[in-house]
């Protein structure tokens, strides 16, 4: 029991957090906020950083078809767009010249058929670090786009790093500031985000923090492991504590009466065996043998049934969580356990 137990925590866990990655717009570890081409090298080249993503915007979708439907118009690279769900699903993502991919919910908004290589007029802001600047009327060639995510605050645009580069070249001679590009990164693991991208700052010599001149980082909140560092006390560990031994408790009194039960009822029937004249030999092969049948068939489909389609799924059906972004993860660990302490 402990051990569904455990099978249901790690999918409701991953299930909330998949939820909050959409709502956040990444599930990248963090990034290193608004960084140069020189700075991005030496981020990119620390040990600690095991993958990155770029993202630059160039302006935002607030009026027309998106007075409520907030768009945002930028660059990602591939790791950036697959980190941000917006790889897309039909076509590819955008390499030079006016090339776009977006949701199917937008091109729903611009009156767009999705069909590869069919124009998109799109009218949008330009903004740079610190300001809004005009407006500009574009039309694009779709390349691509991905299903509507209701999870998602925010539309993408993607387009070229090219066009980008360009309109960030045409702004700045009209006085407006550089484009803002933002660094995501992947580590090693989630634990303590905060440090180790502090850590790699600094190791890059760079002061980091939030006054100017300082490198400034983001903490992706949607891990649960950044929640409980934000969060926990001394209170809330020994709730959990008390929570982890309660169920470990319980579970190993259902566990050991059930198989009591059984081990006391097999007793008294091999022993009824024995009494008759059956030779201790055969009796070792029919315990073997019903051993492996009863393991062969029994767990295989106790395992298929009570995670995959009862316990888990029925866990999550009741809960705020269940639908289309619903994950179960099982871990190969919890099994193993689970199989050594009953044997």
């Amino acid at each position: 029991m402990i051990w569904r137990h455990g099978t249901i925590v790690l999918s409701i866990n991953e299930t909330n957090q998949n939820y909050q990655f959409r709502s956040v717009g990444t599930y990248a570890h963090g990034s290193f906020k608004d960084v140069d081409e020189d700075q991005i090298a030496k981020l990119s080249a620390h040990p600690k950083v095991k993958a990155v993503g770029r993202r630059t915007v160039i302006g935002i979708c607030t009026s027309g078809a998106f007075a409520k439907d907030y768009g945002e118009v930028g660059f990602m690279d591939d790791a950036r767009a697959r980190w941000s769900y917006t790889k897309p699903t039909v076509g590819r993502t955008p390499k030079s010249g006016k090339e776009i991919a977006m949701d199917t919910r937008a091109l729903a908004l611009l009156g767009v058929e999705p069909e590869l290589g069919t124009e998109v007029t799109l009218t949008y802001t330009l903004t740079d670090k610190n300001q809004l600047g005009r407006d500009v009327t574009d039309t694009f060639t779709l390349v691509g786009w991905w299903e509507y995510d209701e999870l998602m605050a925010v539309h993408f645009f993607n387009i070229s790093e090219e066009y980008a580069r360009r309109m960030e070249a045409m702004a700045v001679e009209e006085g407006m500031e550089p484009f803002r590009t933002d660094l995501s990164v992947m580590l090693a693991n989630s634990l303590n985000i905060e440090n180790t991208l502090t850590q790699i700052g600094e190791d890059c010599g760079y002061s980091v923090g939030e006054k100017v001149g300082q490198l400034r980082i983001g903490v992706n909140w949607g891990y649960t492991s950044t929640q409980i560092l934000d969060t926990l006390d001394a209170g809330s560990i020994l709730a959990i504590t008390a929570v982890l031994i309660l169920i470990a408790f319980t579970g190993y009194l259902v566990i050991y009466n059930v198989f009591q039960i059984s081990v006391a009822g097999d007793i008294r029937f091999y022993g009824l065996l024995k009494t008759i004249g059956v030779p201790p030999r055969q009796l070792r092969r029919v315990i073997w043998q019903q051993a492996l049948l009863l393991s062969g068939i029994g767990i295989p489909v106790g395992l298929e049934l009570g995670y995959g389609v009862l316990a888990v799924p029925v866990a999550l059906s009741t809960s705020i969580m269940s639908g289309k972004y619903t994950i179960i993860s099982i871990s190969l660990w919890i099994f193993l356990g689970r199989q050594y302490l009953l044997c």
